[in-house]
């Protein structure tokens, strides 16, 4: 449960809910604690420390990096290919013959791109945090 909690809500009793910024054993830890610092140290402290620890979870690896950027490119790439395909339809510049063809290569890149656009918002989401 501490792997995927990172706030909880506390029910005191007769309507009182607490918000604890942490995980269970956080909680655990700071109801036990005796310690009289750790219970009159702010709620808003243990938040700001929680939120520091995730900003470094989202950072893009040396991979990611590289791939983000390289997506950019292909998706510019792919976006003019489709555009000229889709021109010459739109011209009538297409032989009958070669008519499934194009459709198929015009698919295909259509599909490509849908891929690779949603990978590239999967990455700027992460970098986001």
């Amino acid at each position: 449960m501490d792997k995927i909690v990172d706030a909880l809500f506390v029910f005191r009793g007769e309507g009182v809910v607490e918000n604890f910024p942490g995980n269970y054993s956080d909680f655990r830890a700071y109801e036990n604690s005796d310690d009289k610092e750790v219970k009159e140290k702010p709620l808003e402290k243990l938040a700001e420390k929680k939120v520091v620890k995730k900003k470094s979870k989202n950072t893009l690896s040396f991979d990611e990096k590289r791939e983000f950027g390289s997506l950019e490119t292909a998706i510019e790439r792919l976006q003019k290919k489709k555009l000229r395909i889709e021109n010459q339809f739109l011209n009538v510049e297409i032989a009958t013959d070669d008519i499934p063809k194009k459709s198929k290569e015009l698919q295909e890149i259509v599909n490509e791109l849908e891929q690779k656009e949603e990978r590239w918002l999967e990455l700027s989401m992460k970098l986001e945090g």
